[in-house]
């Protein structure tokens, strides 16, 4: 449950939150995160049953495989392989340039803020970090899930200062310390952006489209199908972990929205992220309006201002740290079905991790910081959360069809997975609201308000990281035609 909880990345709806209100003015976030949570639940309970029939480390890459196709299966985790640890690299600039920078900005030393914000600083960091995580990631599922607890409990340290003190200075203190601070006028930004077009109250239409910016940060409350294989009593814990860390996250991200509303001003918050978004020039602030941004007018302690800014660089560390893990599991997965090379599989003897899959999982991650911070090949992975739900939509099709397409193993699953609602069973039921859910917020990932017009470049290549995968498939396969056929290692579910 915390392992999905701190890959989700809580307090990564500071950014999120923004985000939405750009793209989508008139988005009301409270109601995001109740639909988000709501609509998270079914497709958590759709994992963690279809997890219970193939407790398998590797998540939806044995199901798809076994169930649909190897190249379709490899396919899909090939995507979900290169795009999470894109996102691993691009949280160490949130690091620095959102947490550690402005923390030291306004404890009083600028200089050093100047310094943390470079590429050359963050790079270096980011390779520090990456080799601890390694560390730790080499001492087992046991160790990672001890600092995996700490980071969650410094998150929340740092959630519990931001809505406690928000609480505290209350609406009318955060009005009068912004008009006194920030060098802008309260009243007018709002007046501004109505009369430059930002609506003056909630939109139904901006909301469900702007759901997609929260339901990405949902992404990730079924993680620990990916670790199945280490999990004890896989279809009780996956029923209780998934739901819940969609509960407890949903939880989070609603009372961080609902107190910033409050003290903040929903249309304050609205009207200057659409300021900023458009170019307007009445919008005078040195910074992104982020949450974590506009704190500092709640707080004239640095202390308190650090400690908030502290769980949310908590947060973007822990949720690196999770994707690195996770992708170990996924290149482990592939070795043992000697997709990938069979090396990647060596197993450390003392801790039972994958060591040989950590190294490489750790120097892909430290590449894709480095592509963040030098190339504009980060402008590649825009359509990740619409690549993310093909992927979703293919596991959801093929649970559909698990029942009847491989028998041998739904009859041979626990009987939470045999469950029928009539004739139907449950896991198709489940599976077919997964789908419904993965075309909308598909839909709504790659609308002309949130990407515009669609770059065809930045789609080939979210399209072509799928085909990339079935290609490699193909050529792993024609390999393996010397030897055993490499089909025959899907015919059954790999040894527990």
């Amino acid at each position: 449950m915390i392992y999905n909880v701190v890959f989700m990345a809580p307090t990564a709806v500071f950014v999120y939150g923004i985000w939405a209100l750009l793209t989508y003015p008139g988005t009301d976030l409270p109601i995001t995160a109740i639909i988000g949570a709501l609509i998270s639940i079914p497709i958590g309970l759709f994992y963690a049953i279809y997890s219970a029939s193939m407790p398998r480390s590797g998540g939806d890459y044995v199901w798809v495989s076994r169930v649909i196709h190897p190249a379709v299966g490899f396919g899909i985790n090939f995507f979900f392989f290169v795009a999470i640890l894109g996102i691993a690299g691009s949280y160490m600039p949130w690091f620095t340039q959102y947490a550690l920078g402005p923390i030291l900005e306004v404890g009083g030393y600028p200089d050093l803020a100047a310094v943390v914000v470079t590429p050359e600083f963050i790079f270096a960091f980011s390779v520090v970090f990456f080799l601890i995580s390694a560390v730790i990631i080499s001492r087992g599922a046991k160790a990672s899930h001890k600092a995996f607890w700490v980071f969650f409990v410094l998150i929340i340290i740092g959630v519990v200062a931001y809505v406690g003190t928000l609480l505290y200075v209350g609406p009318a203190g955060f009005k009068a310390n912004f008009n006194a601070q920030s060098g802008m006028s309260y009243d007018e930004v709002i007046s501004i952006a109505t009369a430059g077009g930002y609506p003056s109250g909630m939109l139904w239409s901006a909301t469900l489209l702007g759901l997609a910016f929260t339901f990405m940060n949902f992404l990730g409350f079924n993680s620990s199908v990916y670790m199945s294989g280490e999990i004890k009593e896989v279809q009780k814990s996956q029923l209780i972990a998934i739901p819940v860390s969609v509960i407890l996250f949903g939880a989070i991200m609603w009372i961080i929205y609902a107190t910033t509303y409050y003290t903040m001003g929903s249309q304050l918050i609205g009207s200057l992220a659409f300021l900023f978004g458009t170019g307007d020039p009445a919008y005078t602030l040195a910074y992104p309006p982020f949450f974590q941004n506009l704190f500092r007018f709640a707080t004239g302690s640095p202390l308190v201002y650090g400690v908030a800014l502290f769980g949310f660089a908590m947060m973007t560390l822990s949720s690196s740290m999770t994707y690195i893990f996770v992708c170990v599991r996924l290149l482990f997965a592939w070795s043992f079905d000697r997709v990938a090379p069979t090396a990647l599989s060596k197993v450390d003897s003392r801790y039972g991790s994958p060591y040989v899959a950590l190294i490489v999982v750790s120097i892909v991650t430290v590449i894709m910081t480095a592509i963040w911070l030098w190339t504009p090949w980060t402008s590649l992975f825009a359509y990740a959360v619409f690549g993310w739900m093909i992927m979703q939509a293919i596991v959801s099709i093929s649970g559909m069809i698990f029942p009847w397409r491989r028998k041998d193993i739904f009859e041979a699953s626990p009987r939470v997975v045999k469950m029928k609602v009539g004739p139907v069973p449950g896991i198709t039921i489940l599976g077919f609201i997964t789908l419904l859910i993965s075309i909308w917020i598909g839909y709504a990932s790659v609308s002309p308000a949130m990407v515009g017009t669609i770059n065809p470049s930045t789609m080939e290549f979210t399209i072509g990281l799928f085909i990339l995968g079935v290609i490699l498939y193909y050529v792993s396969s024609l390999y393996h035609r010397k030897g055993i056929p490499l089909e025959l290692s899907f015919k059954q579910l790999p040894p527990e």
